[in-house]
C-alpha cells in the first residue's frame, strides 16, 4: 500500500502577549524594545491572550507491505514520511520541554512558523509473528510461537532558547526568548550525537538587549528513538478446548536508552556578554524504560 494524507488546520488556539510593550521599528525592519517601555495600554500589565489565529499543515507518505498470515507466519512493515508545520501550539508538547507554547514576537505570530513541536520525520515499525512448526510426539516442542515489533522514529525538534523571558523587553512575561544564531548554519550540522553536549553551542550569541533573537522555533532535533520488542508463546492443550498459555516478554530487548530532548537553555540572560551555559545541550533523562521481562500463565477455555 501506497498512499498520500494530508490536513490543514484552522482557527487553532493560539498563546500570545495580548499587552506587549509598543516597539521602535529600526531602519532595517527589525523591532527595538527600550527599556521601562509603555505596553499598548498601560493600564494593564502582562495579558495572557488566547485567540483561534493559529493555522498548520500535514502532509505525509504511508507505505505498508503486509504478508497475511499463511505458512505459519505473518508480517508488517510500514513506513511514513511526514511533516507537520505550524506556529502555534497553546497546549502541552508531545515532549512538554521542547519549546514555549507563546509566540516569540507578539506583534507577529507568523514568524513562528516552523515544523512543529510533535513533528516526527520519519517513522518505521515491523512486526512479526512466526508459529513454529509442531513436533509429532514432542509436547515440549510443539506449540510455540514468536513475536516481535520493531519500533524506529526520527527525533523531535527543539528550540534553542534564553533563560529569561525579557531579555527582548517586549513584555511577554510568560514565553520566552531566542539567541541569535550565525548566518547560514545547517542545523543538521550542529547536532553531535553525545548526550553530555547534543548540539554544537558555539554558534550562538546573545542578541542585543531589547531585541528578538534570529534563531528560528524548532530549529534542532533531539535524539531518535529505536525499540526492538520480543514475546514467546507456549500452548499447551490439558484436555478438550482446554490449554494453558505460558508468555515470555521481553521489552526494550536490545536495552536501548532512548534520550530525551537535551537542555535547550543555551544562556541565562543575565548580561550582553553572558557565557554559554554548562548544561546547554546536556541530556539528563530517557523516554523509555530499559530491559523488563515479565512472564505470565493463563487458562483458556
Amino acid at each position: 500500500m501506497v498512499g498520500y494524507a494530508g490536513s490543514h488546520g484552522y482557527n487553532l488556539v493560539s498563546a500570545i502577549e495580548g499587552n506587549p510593550v509598543v516597539p521602535v521599528t529600526q531602519p532595517d525592519g527589525t523591532l527595538f524594545f527600550p527599556a521601562n517601555g509603555a505596553r499598548r495600554n498601560p493600564a494593564w500589565t502582562s495579558i495572557d491572550l488566547r485567540t483561534s489565529t493559529g493555522h498548520s499543515t500535514y502532509n505525509a507518505l504511508q507505505t505498508s507491505l503486509v504478508k497475511s498470515f499463511a505458512h505459519g507466519y505473518q508480517a508488517q512493515i510500514s513506513y511514513t514520511l511526514s511533516k507537520t508545520m505550524d506556529n502555534t501550539q497553546a497546549q502541552l508538547n508531545v515532549d512538554s520541554v521542547n519549546t514555549s507554547v507563546y509566540a516569540m514576537n507578539p506583534y507577529d505570530p507568523n514568524a513562528d512558523w516552523a515544523p512543529a513541536a510533535f513533528d516526527i520525520r520519519h517513522v518505521f515499525s515491523a512486526n512479526l509473528t512466526w508459529q513454529v512448526p509442531a513436533y509429532r510426539d514432542k509436547a515440549l516442542l510443539s506449540g510455540w510461537q514468536v513475536n516481535s515489533i520493531v519500533s524506529l522514529r526520527s527525533g523531535l525538534p527543539f528550540s534553542p532558547s534564553i533563560s529569561t523571558s525579557n531579555w527582548s523587553r517586549d513584555g511577554n512575561t510568560s514565553g520566552e526568548d531566542r539567541p541569535n544564531v550565525k548566518a547560514g548554519v545547517d542545523p543538521s550540522s550542529l547536532i553531535t550525537g553525545d548526550p553530555n553536549h547534543w548540539f554544537d553551542t558555539s554558534v550562538f550569541s546573545m542578541p542585543l538587549a531589547g531585541t528578538l533573537g534570529n534563531t528560528p522555533r524548532d530549529f534542532l532535533r533531539g535524539p531518535g528513538f529505536a525499540n526492538v520488542d520480543l514475546s514467546f508463546v507456549k500452548n499447551q492443550a490439558i484436555a478438550g478446548n482446554t490449554r494453558v498459555q505460558f508468555r515470555l516478554e521481553i521489552f526494550n530487548l536490545l536495552n536501548r536508552a532512548n534520550f530525551g530532548t537535551p537542555t535547550r537553555t543555551v544562556f541565562a540572560g543575565a548580561t550582553q556578554n553572558d557565557p554559554v551555559l554548562p548544561t546547554a545541550g546536556q541530556i539528563t533523562r530517557t523516554t523509555n524504560p530499559s530491559r523488563q521481562l515479565q512472564f505470565s500463565a493463563k487458562v483458556i477455555f
